[in-house]
């Protein structure tokens, strides 16, 4: 990474670690996704009546499970059924949001900040702003999830001991979720984000509109929690690949609209 990217990238975080209005969602959306919930859920199974809690409806997702749930006592059952099917979809919310938020601030900001026309007078190519900007978003968007990942495991490690006596975190769908998934679901949401700035005037407007891509996120949580079907290995890798099909086609296109000047 040359001097250039590592300039941009660094203007565009300065302007993201600034802004209260930025960096607030992005402090409460991890910390209630991967603390807040992860602890009510493991108080709830510690101290509810006789060691367990109430596990109507779930009965569609119980069919679906595989055998070896049979053998596990209720709370060792919601804990498992929570850690492989209910937060992997939850979780996802947070690359989306990241990517949504910092990509917003990067290309609408410079709108709102009147920082691209100085860009422009630099002898700074197009391409490599755009690739800069893009680059910084990732990295930053990447960095919020992946700390999140590592928060949560150990919420969830805790719990795994109390009523596992193991370490249950990560296992194979959580490596292939941030390792394959979360990056491509970056990328998506970077992309979405931009080509819907191009046609924002403000920092809310783009927000409200890119926010939209979170709807297929929040399906995925409705299906799982209502046992319509269950995230497997083999559905995260074809979810992760149909994506980054999506996001070449979306890149390809994004880069052609770039045009700094109607960031001005």
């Amino acid at each position: 990474m040359n001097n250039i990217y590592k300039s941009i990238i660094k203007k565009d975080l300065s302007e993201v670690t600034s802004s209260k209005q930025i960096y607030i969602p992005m402090l409460i959306v991890p910390l209630v996704f991967v603390i807040i919930i992860p602890i009510i859920m493991l108080i709830a199974i510690r101290f509810s009546s006789n060691g367990s809690i109430p596990i109507n409806g779930l009965d569609n997702i119980m069919r679906k499970l595989p055998i070896e749930y049979s053998n596990l006592s209720v709370p060792q059952l919601v804990l498992k059924i929570s850690i492989n099917y209910f937060f992997p979809s939850l979780f996802l919310m947070i690359p989306i949001m990241a990517s949504n938020i910092i990509g917003t601030s990067s290309f609408v900001g410079e709108r709102e900040h009147r920082t691209m026309e100085t860009l422009l007078y630099t002898p700074i190519s197009i391409e490599s702003i755009f690739i800069s900007k893009v680059m910084g978003v990732f990295i930053l968007s990447y960095v919020i999830t992946l700390i999140s990942f590592i928060l949560f495991g150990v919420v969830i490690n805790i719990g795994g001991m109390v009523y596992l006596n193991e370490i249950i975190f990560p296992n194979s769908k959580w490596l292939i979720l941030i390792l394959y998934v979360v990056p491509a679901l970056t990328i998506l949401g970077l992309s979405f984000t931009v080509l819907v700035s191009a046609k924002s005037k403000t920092f809310q407007e783009a927000q409200q509109q890119s926010g939209l891509i979170v709807i297929p996120i929040i399906l995925l949580v409705v299906g799982q929690t209502t046992g319509i079907f269950l995230l497997t290995n083999t559905l995260l890798i074809i979810i992760a690949t149909v994506i980054l099909i999506i996001d070449y086609f979306l890149i390809k296109i994004m880069s052609k609209r770039f045009i700094p000047e109607n960031l001005i």
